[in-house]
């Protein structure tokens, strides 16, 4: 108890909100398997690592090709209990992989019947004290997968595409742990069974990836997912019921919403991009609107990342956007604090962390230009650039994880060009 007033005092109402989601969590066991054990880091979605690195300019430590695209965003945990961590990630070959964190070596695959854009998510789902790994599939399966061989523990079938990427959380509160992903609706599965536990109906498929949070302060987690109608939704975690929604103007494709005590006044917002339209920061407890930053020309694909990027005491919201540029906004009003230009569209979502261990945050985005780029967190300026063999446009979003257990991280990232990159100090 004293440490979590500790870091309520230190980090205020934005991590303690997080932090409330992870105590649920815990109910079903292991909610810290990994780094990185799903699409943005955490439940709340937030982008952001809570450890350091060590690399100043990046140097490939292995490389995987699979037979297709990869825009899937990797997944990190210790799927066989062997001490050493995994990287799991989709490819358009219609497969996903798990390769061996230290050395690349291929563990398993498990095939679909077509592309796997979906990024995977890792937890004890079936309350087994083992790793399952969930992943969706562009045939409308949906799978969880024994962690240690990669066969289906079961298998659903949607009515749509899935192009979400799924959470592994007590959604409801009943101590067991559920499966969250969208797709014509939005689905939450019985971890063990993968039985529908409630279904939402939006206007048009959801194939955002579903954030989780106590957003309205009532000890109880909502499913926050945007959708093809333009509208932003809080769905009720016990029923699936809407508790709100907020439209946006303009489609929600593949970004998630990003959690977060934005303002600083000890209550969650929502940071969401939409499509043609800009980014939006929504109240969590009503869904009205707090600032809007205009964006107008193109999609945003790119989920916000949330940190104090700057060290000001405010948080920032940073995301990608397809006018070929990366922004840092106030999270107080949406001001702009800094704009860094790249050479082609911005789908991939951006990460925050210290990636050289000099105290101060830095944004690793990627961009169809082919390029992974560091940004100085204060002023937005190149600190490096990576780009690869060969290389393709980047879709995918960078992972961090410590793979070889040096206590500093890694950056995990896919390319169009079918490979599977980890870079290291």
């Amino acid at each position: 108890m004293q440490r979590r007033v500790f870091l309520r005092s230190v980090l205020g109402g934005e991590l303690w909100g997080i932090m409330r989601s992870y105590d649920r969590v815990s109910a079903q066991g292991r909610s810290d398997v990994s780094d990185w054990p799903l699409f943005r880091r955490d439940l709340a979605r937030t982008g952001r690592a809570v450890k350091t690195g060590k690399i100043t300019a990046p140097k490939e430590r292995w490389s995987a090709f699979t037979r297709g695209l990869v825009e899937s965003s990797a997944a990190v945990g210790d799927l066989d209990g062997d001490g050493r961590l995994e990287v799991v990630v989709g490819s358009y070959d219609k497969n996903l992989y798990a390769y061996d964190g230290r050395s690349g070596a291929l563990k398993w695959r498990f095939e679909t019947r077509d592309w796997v854009f979906s990024s995977p998510a890792i937890g004890d789902a079936d309350g087994d004290g083992r790793l399952e790994v969930a992943i969706g599939s562009r045939d409308k399966s949906f799978s969880l997968l024994d962690g240690r061989t990669g066969r289906a523990k079961w298998t659903v079938e949607t009515n749509d595409s899935i192009w979400s990427s799924p959470a592994i959380a007590d959604v409801d509160g009943d101590g067991r742990a559920e499966v969250v992903i969208g797709s014509d609706r939005v689905y939450l599965f019985e971890g063990r069974t993968g039985a529908t536990k409630w279904t939402f109906l939006p206007e048009m498929s959801a194939w955002s990836p579903p954030a989780i949070a106590d957003v309205d302060g009532d000890n109880r987690l909502e499913v926050i997912v945007g959708s093809l109608d333009g509208k932003l939704y809080a769905l009720d975690g016990r029923t699936g019921q809407a508790k709100w929604s907020f439209q946006t103007g303009g489609a929600i494709e593949f970004a998630a919403p990003a959690v977060g005590d934005l303002d600083g006044d000890g209550k969650l917002e929502i940071a969401i991009g939409s499509g043609k339209r800009g980014v939006f920061c929504v109240d969590g407890r009503t869904g009205a609107r707090k600032w809007f930053y205009e964006a107008n020309r193109e999609r945003i694909p790119s989920s916000p990342a949330i940190g104090d990027i700057d060290s000001d005491g405010v948080l920032e919201v940073v995301i990608g956007l397809n006018e070929s540029r990366v922004v840092a906004l106030s999270g107080r009003d949406g001001r702009l604090k800094w704009n860094f230009p790249t050479g082609d569209y911005v789908e991939s979502s951006p990460v925050i962390v210290d990636i050289d261990g000099d105290g101060r945050f830095e944004v690793l985005v990627s961009s169809h230009d082919t390029n992974l780029y560091a940004l100085d967190g204060r002023t937005g300026s190149r600190k490096w650039v990576w780009r690869p063999r060969s290389s393709s446009q980047i879709v995918a979003s960078p992972s961090l994880a410590d793979l070889d257990g040096d206590g500093a991280l890694e950056i995990i990232i896919g390319n169009n060009n079918s490979g599977v990159y980890v870079l290291g100090a």
